[in-house]
């Protein structure tokens, strides 16, 4: 059985979501605590919270919304990364604070494209990315 996501990080503590006029709003914060076992280390003398972990964060706040709009067998999966950059870290202590809006997109069918902006909690911008994602959805055994 191949992982579709950062099994066993919990990447958000929380996820609301919300219709929206051309989609779906969804919001969803996580946490950064310095004793969390991922960040030991990364960078010694000065922890912060890796890009890629903000990116896994986004996905799996996006992967309870496919859940909850297409059902327990939907998988959000990440197709195309179309923009991302960083713009303040994230430090132990910090709070994460994530805005999605999706919209499923016409072109392409079981296609959600999601703009992101990614916030710490002073409200600084730590992040802005533009990300596609394929809606597969499986049966029990995770079969397409």
């Amino acid at each position: 059985m191949s992982r579709r996501f950062a099994a066993p990080l919990t990447a958000v503590d929380t996820v609301d979501i919300a219709d929206a006029p051309a989609g779906a709003r969804v919001e969803a914060v996580k946490r950064i605590a310095g004793e969390d076992p991922y960040l030991v280390g990364h960078y010694p003398d000065f922890t912060i919270y890796p890009g890629v972990f903000t990116l896994e964060s986004v996905h799996q706040a996006i992967r309870h919304w496919a859940t909850e709009r297409h059902g327990p067998g939907a998988v959000a999966e990440l197709a195309a990364i179309t923009s991302i950059s960083f713009a303040a870290p994230l430090l132990p202590g910090d709070t994460l604070r994530i805005g999605c809006d999706l919209t499923e997109c016409d072109d392409t069918p079981a296609t959600v494209r999601a703009k992101v902006r990614c916030h710490r909690g002073d409200g600084a911008l730590s992040a802005r990315m533009t990300l596609e994602l394929r809606i597969d959805r499986r049966d029990g055994d995770g079969h397409a």
